[in-house]
């Protein structure tokens, strides 16, 4: 056992480095066999030193490369492009780094590939048109579209998407204007199609563009400065239903409404007839209850106001003012009667007094003075009816003076409006082809208004 060991040992003593030797040639081979090298990947956890050297990591699905990049090659042009989440492409060497035992990529440029350059794009475009985002520049979509353009491709299942849902929905007209939508140029159909549609078909509600999802490479087209401009532009609303719900495209934020895919937003522009349908009955069967309220309201004034007509009717104290007349009258008349009858007893008692005194010129005086006083009573009774009489004229007459039924014996008439029974007085409340009642002093005229003229006419 002892010899096998010392076999074993002696073996091994030929295979032994050092950790020196180790690391001196893989330094030597990763720097010979990676010399100035391109890597593209995705930075993380980037940071930068107190010295001023940025750290980073390279990763993709599955590998992570450290890397740096020394102050001295760091310029604007390098910051823009260092972001946490940025696909980019590098340029440098790899080194080992002996003393720690790691490997890094010592970074010397750094520029934006596939998604980063989009990312990149983007950002710098928000900054450039900020002025054209703002929520105040969005046009509102009209809530029954009569007429839509479609901007889409032929080949893709966008439009077939948009169509199934908009044909069960709302009839709508619907003009399909074929487009690439993905590729070199096709933001420039886009636009063109956008600046045609504005020129020759005025009456186009909406404008949709659409398309299926794809990758950030595939929407390229959605994320150029032509499409900003063009949506921007056109006057009638435009609405973006690019199919790529991850990531917002510029398309989607200049568009007046965003929708995620070609079926949100024939749902979103389109209205829903079973939905718009109950809400009529909904709205109905408020507005029902909102008209019988009012009318036992209206009747309940109605009631009010005819009891305080017929409390104040002009008839009615007439025929008042008449019951006391003739009651005044019989208390006077009765009064008289009583008066007369006490003097005439008076005067018989006189009479007897004089005939038992045998004096015939005091009775003679006296009778005259009897006459004297029945003339002037007379005249007195007399003219107290006549004052009372014409009291009684002037306030009949003044009552006349003020009963409607009076003004209209002189040809004037009430005019109201048939159903509400709302009294006319200004040519303003009426309007053409409307019915109204006349009333005359004897009664009424059903008639249609056949021209309204201005009061100042």
């Amino acid at each position: 056992m002892a010899e096998e060991f010392y076999f074993l040992a002696e073996k091994r003593e030929t295979l032994v480095y050092t950790v020196k030797e180790v690391t001196s040639n893989l330094k030597i081979l990763l720097e010979t066999n990676f010399n100035f090298i391109a890597v593209e990947g995705e930075i993380s956890n980037l940071k930068q030193s107190q010295v001023g050297h940025i750290y980073f990591n390279l990763i993709d699905e599955e590998a992570s490369l450290r890397c740096v990049i020394f102050k001295r090659y760091i310029s604007e042009k390098i910051k823009i492009c260092l972001k946490n989440g940025l696909k980019v492409c590098t340029f440098g060497t790899i080194s080992f780094y002996q003393k720690g035992g790691e490997c890094f990529f010592l970074v010397k440029d750094v520029w934006p590939t596939g998604e980063g350059l989009i990312a990149l794009q983007k950002e710098y475009l928000l900054k450039k048109y900020a002025h054209l985002f703002t929520k105040e520049r969005k046009k509102e979509l009209p809530s029954f579209p009569k007429k839509i353009a479609l901007i889409t491709s032929l080949y893709g299942a966008a439009i077939k998407d948009f169509l199934k849902i908009a044909f069960s929905r709302w009839k709508v007209h619907i003009l399909i204007y074929p487009v690439k939508v993905q590729g070199k140029g096709a933001e420039k159909e886009i636009v063109n199609a956008i600046r045609d549609i504005n020129m020759f078909f005025q009456d186009v509600d909406i404008i949709v563009i659409t398309r299926g999802g794809g990758s950030v490479e595939d929407l390229a087209p959605f994320y150029t400065e032509e499409i900003i401009l063009g949506i921007s532009e056109s006057k009638i609303p435009v609405v973006s239903a690019v199919g790529h719900e991850i990531d917002i495209t510029l398309c989607d934020l200049i568009a007046d409404k965003r929708c995620p895919t070609p079926t949100a937003a024939a749902q979103e522009i389109l209205p829903d007839p079973s939905y718009l349908k109950n809400k009529l009955l909904s709205y109905s069967t408020h507005l029902t209850k909102l008209i019988k309220i009012k009318l036992s309201e209206k009747h309940s004034k109605i009631l009010h106001y005819k009891i305080r007509i017929e409390q104040n009717s002009p008839t009615d104290k007439l025929q008042s003012l008449e019951k006391q007349l003739t009651s005044y009258s019989m208390k006077l008349f009765l009064n008289i009667k009583r008066k007369l009858e006490n003097k005439e007893k008076k005067l018989l008692s006189l009479k007897e007094r004089i005939l038992k005194q045998s004096v015939e010129e005091k009775l003679n005086n006296t009778l005259q003075h009897l006459n004297f006083l029945k003339n002037k009573l007379d005249f007195l009774i007399h003219t107290h009816l006549e004052k009372k009489e014409k009291r009684v004229n002037h306030l009949r007459n003044l009552l006349f003076s003020l009963s409607p039924l009076n003004i209209l014996k002189r040809g004037y008439s009430i005019i109201k409006k048939v159903g509400t029974g709302k009294i006319v007085k200004d040519s303003k409340e009426v309007t053409q082809e409307e019915h109204l009642e006349v009333i005359l002093a004897k009664g009424a005229l059903i008639v249609k208004v056949m021209e309204v003229k201005d009061g100042k006419e």
